[in-house]
């Protein structure tokens, strides 16, 4: 069966949640270190905020339906491929613990892969609206990116 949008949205918001636990397991890693672990709660809740986003155009948006829906299977293949990714990382890092240097490591190429899934979607040509809210998401993630690139400096 062919992904739709509504499938790759639903994809993207399970990516973002499971973004969000992957920095709560980093936040009780280091809780020991009090700034540190806030550090990785100000993450888990930004990823939680990017979640809540896509739902609330989803849900304003429930009863568009497209002209010519496009199907996204090669999106929805590399987000579902994603999502798998991180739950193994985030499973892993339970399990394993992790040091500061390869969570910070790991974070930023998770946040450069979300940044580029979000700048490739493309159902965004038949809702403009959420091309918006993408783009917005996408400079996150590369903020965000940046951001750990400087704490690797700092604490890794």
């Amino acid at each position: 069966m062919a992904s739709t949008w509504k499938d790759l949205l639903e994809l993207a918001v399970a990516i973002e949640l499971e973004c969000a636990a992957l920095y709560e397991v980093f936040a009780k890693t280091f809780a020991d270190k009090r700034e540190l672990a806030y550090f990785w709660r100000l993450y888990a809740e930004a990823e939680r905020y990017h979640a809540a986003s896509i739902r609330i155009h989803q849900s304003a948006m429930s009863s568009a339906q497209p002209q010519g829906e496009q199907g996204y299977d090669a999106e929805s293949a590399d987000a579902a491929a994603f999502l798998a990714e991180i739950r193994e990382e985030r499973a892993r890092c339970e399990r394993h613990g992790i040091g500061v240097a390869e969570a910070l490591r790991l974070a930023r190429r998770v946040e450069e892969h979300s940044a580029e899934l979000h700048g490739r979607t493309q159902f965004f040509k038949l809702f403009p609206e959420f091309g918006d809210l993408l783009v917005k998401m996408a400079d996150e993630d590369k903020a965000h990116r940046d951001l750990l690139a400087t704490a690797e400096k700092r604490w890794g």
